[in-house]
């Protein structure tokens, strides 16, 4: 089928490098001397690298290009968010994986990026594997127009909505932005379908729903994607911006955890072949939370995060005003009933209560011949007068008593 012509040319281009080497091997067989014997093993090496147009760049080349290529400003690709331009240097050719959350808004901002590129004048193709075209289209709308996104789900828009939608047609339609279902697709088939379309760069939603080869490990089958994808960038000069799932989130002890390479779902190779990867997520587990826009990776400029504020009702996330993180919110003391569990008389307890010298709370045969109950005659306690509390043996001196007088 047309889906495995890529499989066929590799086959024919093997069998063609087999059979010249078999030549090669003959006329080897039959050289006179060493050195036509060198001169063809350096032929057949040259074969086996199969390179067609393989350059060699001296120093001294590479130190002209270096001039000619610095004279003037070089433009790289924007983004449409001013932080994120100083940061970022894509150029044609480069991959850029946006990893994400479920529902943290990758595919938003993957529309955002888009629009801003296909508005610059690049052909930009949206193939999207998961959301249907319809839906990617109200969610466009409502960002451009800035119309509120529930009305336009309710199909409840009034007359100067589609008046405000007449005058501004002629600027929706001019940039060269094409919508692409792409479900069930290969990367090679997505090849061929952006060179067959010309675009300059093509935004895929999402990779691990990109077909690939079901007899390997899911592991193996989506760093084949990955694999793919790199190399479609870089031998055709179309800038891939690949979105992915994020691993399932952690929970910390202030929430969710903030997600980092590792967190790229089903393959480190993914995190190999990005020569940019950004993290989106939320900064607080709410539905109007900012965003984390995490650049993790970045080959050509620097690494950080930058925070983005959500608009839902127009479906647009823009750079919040306050570049820092959010305050701590400080957790809550929590109060628990405290018990105390009462402990029985033990002869060896260091902490128990000892009798004084004048025979205070004394045990033994002394005390056991007057032991009233605590509080009653016998205690030791004196009335006025000198008369003692009563009872037998609470005279004064006596077992018990105490001791002394008033």
């Amino acid at each position: 089928t047309a889906s495995n012509i890529w499989e066929y040319v590799a086959v024919l281009k093997e069998q063609a490098r087999l059979y010249q080497l078999c030549l090669l091997g003959e006329r080897l067989a039959q050289a006179g001397s060493l050195e036509d014997a060198a001169k063809f093993l350096a032929d057949g090496n040259a074969l086996m690298v199969d390179k067609p147009g393989l350059r060699y760049v001296t120093m001294e080349q590479a130190l002209l290009d270096f001039y000619d290529r610095h004279k003037t400003r070089k433009e790289y690709l924007t983004w449409g968010l001013d932080k994120l331009n100083d940061r970022l240097f894509v150029d044609r050719g480069d991959m850029v994986v946006l990893g994400g959350y479920a529902s943290a808004g990758k595919t938003l901002l993957a529309i955002q990026f888009a629009w801003h590129w296909a508005r610059l004048g690049r052909k930009v193709g949206f193939y999207s594997l998961e959301t249907g075209e319809a839906k990617l289209e109200d969610r466009l709308i409502a960002y451009n127009m800035r119309l509120d996104f529930g009305r336009i789900k309710r199909s409840e828009l009034t007359e100067e909505d589609y008046k405000a939608l007449a005058m501004a047609s002629k600027r929706l339609i001019q940039p060269a932005l094409e919508w692409v279902p792409a479900s069930g697709m290969t990367v090679d088939e997505i090849r061929s379908s952006a060179l067959s379309r010309g675009y300059d760069a093509i935004f895929i939603d999402y990779l691990q729903l990109i077909q690939g080869d079901k007899r390997r490990s899911r592991a193996e089958e989506v760093a084949g994607i990955s694999i793919g994808l790199h190399q479609l960038s870089q031998s055709t000069g179309i800038t891939v911006v690949a979105l992915s799932q994020l691993s399932r989130p952690e929970k910390g002890g202030d929430g969710v955890k903030a997600p980092t390479l590792a967190s790229l779902r089903e393959s480190g190779q993914i995190e190999q072949d990005a020569d940019v990867a950004m993290l989106l997520y939320k900064e607080e587990d709410t539905p109007h939370s900012r965003r984390v826009l995490h650049i993790a990776k970045n080959k050509e400029g620097e690494t950080g995060k930058i925070y983005l504020a959500f608009d839902g009702a127009h479906q647009r996330l823009y750079e919040s005003a306050v570049d820092a993180p959010a305050p701590r919110k400080r957790r809550e003391p929590e109060y628990r009933q405290v018990q105390f569990t009462e402990i029985l008389e033990d002869p060896d307890d260091p902490f128990a209560e000892k009798g004084d010298q004048h025979g205070q709370g004394q045990s033994g045969p002394a005390a056991a011949a007057g032991d009233p109950a605590p509080g009653g005659p016998g205690t030791g306690q004196q009335l006025s007068g000198g008369s003692p509390a009563g009872g037998p043996g609470a005279d004064s001196g006596g077992p018990g008593s105490g001791g002394g007088t008033a």
